[in-house]
């Protein structure tokens, strides 16, 4: 089990599942979300996600004409995770919330010709220019001490 919460911890989670696949995404999507070079993604199983403490609030945007729901808290604006309704069940968790970020790792770098030049990437795990398909990530991760 793993615990999780917001930045101002009003919203608190606990995620009892196995990852999917965990990666660094460079797109600029990304980059404008978190504020950063790239964003974290976890892809989990939903049901593997209790909500402790708090309610999440649910906002639909637009992501290059796919409606995603990005679940987040109201307090802080913290990202918890985003959904959307061709992928039914998973969710992509913002792994930066656990509070311990120890037991992971991404298995790859996605989006890297969109990659701040500045970021320096571990070049001992996969790089892709664009989007893999996310059979080719969740075997990654499979076949990574990860698991």
């Amino acid at each position: 089990m793993h615990l999780g919460s917001c930045e101002c911890k009003a919203i608190q989670y606990k995620y009892t599942g196995e990852p999917l696949t965990c990666y660094a995404c460079h797109c600029t999507d990304c980059q404008t979300s978190s504020g950063s070079a790239f964003g974290l993604s976890m892809i989990v199983n939903n049901k593997d996600i209790e909500i402790v403490k708090g309610e999440v609030t649910t906002n639909t945007i637009d992501v290059n004409g796919t409606k995603v729901q990005k679940h987040h808290c109201s307090q802080c604006g913290t990202p918890f995770w985003f959904s959307a309704d061709e992928y039914p069940g998973i969710v992509a968790l913002k792994p930066g919330t656990f509070e311990d970020t120890s037991w992971f790792k991404p298995v790859a770098h996605l989006w890297v010709r969109s990659a701040q030049s500045w970021v320096i990437l571990d070049s001992s795990i996969p790089q892709y220019e664009k989007q893999p398909e996310i059979s080719e990530l969740i075997e990654l991760w499979s076949s990574n001490e990860n698991t």
